[in-house]
């Protein structure tokens, strides 16, 4: 089934993720078309109402009806456009692609996200790796196709425990972690599924704000040391930042990237008492 979804393209980039939430088979940028639209593909056998409660006209996103199309292969036309990507110091592979360079994982996104193409990606996973630190534990929340559990476990971390509530997600995300030989732990429930006393070394969360935000006291909740947040854009930053400011936890760097004409945001985050512990860390260091 195809959606023709009209949208200006500062949109674009926000509803292409929304799109992948509901599980499109491939989505295909039309700027030259008047007005600029969006073409989103569905198994018709599969859910995709959802797709309808896009529109807003506050925005200028318009909905148009859905009309059946020819079976094509989807699969393997959005494949061509996929190549090794280096990102930090690893290598993210599609597994039909010859290595590029070491270390690697081999991810096959399929209908999951994280491929390594999206900005939010790539952010989450430079500053996930950037954090840890060796026989560190991880919480991947909307793990999708397990892309950054995985970075973690192949970058040294001890345990990664990826959490999603899409089956097709987690099927996807269990099959990269086969195929990378990574025991990475795989719970297909929402955040609230974890016991409060919970804590991880590093809690990251790659998810549009829309969906991050009623899950924020939780996820600073179970963070031991930093949480890494991505899958904002730059421009709801002040919204986010209000949403953090009551939880006690202090922004100590932010990163941004643009694709698309917008720019998207991640951030790490601290509790206060970890920096001011490392503070005295480091001058008994230097004093000695």
């Amino acid at each position: 089934m195809l959606y023709r979804i009209e949208a200006p393209p500062r949109e674009w980039d926000r509803l292409i993720g929304e799109l992948h939430e509901r599980g499109t088979l491939g989505v295909e940028e039309r700027p030259e078309d008047s007005p600029p639209r969006i073409l989103a593909y569905f198994d018709a056998n599969s859910p995709h109402e959802g797709v309808r409660s896009l529109a807003d006209g506050a925005l200028a996103i318009l909905v148009r009806d859905v009309e059946p199309v020819a079976d094509e292969p989807w699969d393997q036309l959005w494949r061509e456009g996929l190549r090794p990507r280096r990102i930090g110091p690893l290598w993210i592979r599609p597994s039909w692609c010859e290595p590029a360079g070491r270390p690697e994982i081999e991810i096959d996104p399929g209908r999951a996200f994280g491929s390594g193409e999206h900005a939010t990606t790539r952010l989450a996973l430079a500053l996930l790796l950037e954090q840890l630190r060796p026989g560190e534990t991880v919480l991947d929340v909307g793990t999708g196709s397990g892309i950054l559990a995985l970075g973690a476990l192949r970058s040294g971390a001890l345990s990664a425990l990826g959490l999603d509530v899409d089956l097709v997600a987690c099927a996807t995300a269990r099959a990269n972690a086969a195929r990378n030989r990574a025991n990475l732990l795989l719970v297909c429930a929402r955040l609230d599924a974890l016991r409060p006393h919970v804590r991880f070394d590093l809690v990251v969360a790659n998810l549009l704000l829309s969906r991050m935000e009623p899950w924020l006291a939780r996820l600073v909740g179970h963070t031991g040391r930093r949480c890494i947040l991505s899958g904002y854009l730059e421009r709801e930053w002040p919204r986010l930042r209000a949403a953090l400011e009551p939880l006690g936890v202090v922004p100590i760097r932010i990163e941004t990237e643009e694709q698309s004409g917008e720019r998207w945001g991640a951030c790490i985050l601290a509790h206060p008492r970890d920096l001011q512990s490392s503070r005295r860390s480091r001058r008994v260091a230097s004093s000695e």
